[in-house]
């Protein structure tokens, strides 16, 4: 098998050891600790407003799908523009959630080997660059999912 191949061979994950290991005693591994801390907070927020997010396209789907039924009420017709509106935002909220918490790089992977041991300068700017545009992601989906209910209660008022 080859070495630097996911998933097959002995040798996986064995490149993020000793970097691990460099870092006991150092005072990088608070910052790295904080950083994925940051990290963490922001994936767990996004996966709450996932699953309001989740919560509330379901709804929609009923609807809409209810609206194509015979019986549909013809009161609730006017609601129909303003459900696919929703449904639009949502979505696109969801998959500023799912950008979140995607894990889009390697553990460790910018982190490089020197006579002394280890530098992480590389990887520390790089998690300060993922927590910058994570917490950007979230405020757009989280004002995003807010949105939605504020559009629909607009259009009712407005009807």
């Amino acid at each position: 098998m080859c070495r630097a191949a996911p998933f097959f061979g002995p040798e996986r994950g064995t490149d993020i050891l000793a970097k691990i290991r460099s870092l006991d005693g150092n005072a990088v591994k608070d910052v790295l600790n904080r950083l994925y801390g940051i990290l963490t907070v922001l994936d767990a927020k996004a996966n709450g407003l996932l699953r309001v997010n989740s919560l509330f396209l379901t709804m929609l789907i009923f609807f809409i799908g209810w609206s194509h039924a015979s019986g549909f009420p013809e009161s609730l017709a006017a609601f129909i523009p303003i459900a696919y509106a929703d449904t639009v935002v949502l979505g696109l909220s969801s998959i500023l959630c799912l950008l979140i918490v995607a894990v889009s790089w390697k553990f460790l992977g910018e982190v490089t080997q020197t006579e002394n041991g280890h530098n992480f300068d590389q990887e520390i700017a790089r998690l300060a660059n993922v927590v910058d545009d994570r917490t950007h992601l979230f405020w757009l989906a989280w004002w995003g999912t807010l949105l939605s209910p504020v559009l629909t209660l607009v259009w009712w008022l407005l009807q």
